[in-house]
């Protein structure tokens, strides 16, 4: 079972609106949901895409990581 399967009904409508509202982007992660079956095979992009689709902050996912490569002074 791809993870497009996987997808709840709620989200799965709000990925809809999502690529109505943005359809090279949509489809994009319509394409990586259905090629992919483990949620941790999505790529850095697509996570970023698909939370902002969902409607929720990615922000406090990928801060830490992007941190630990900024220069300190």
């Amino acid at each position: 079972m791809n993870l497009l399967e996987k997808m709840n009904a709620e989200e799965f409508k709000k990925l809809l609106e999502y690529k109505e509202k943005y359809p090279t982007i949509g489809k994009d992660l319509i394409k990586a949901l259905t090629d992919k079956t483990v949620v941790i095979h999505l790529t850095v992009d697509e996570c970023i895409n698909l939370s902002q689709a969902l409607g929720f902050s990615w922000a406090g996912l990928f801060n830490q990581v992007f941190d630990a490569f900024k220069s300190k002074p």
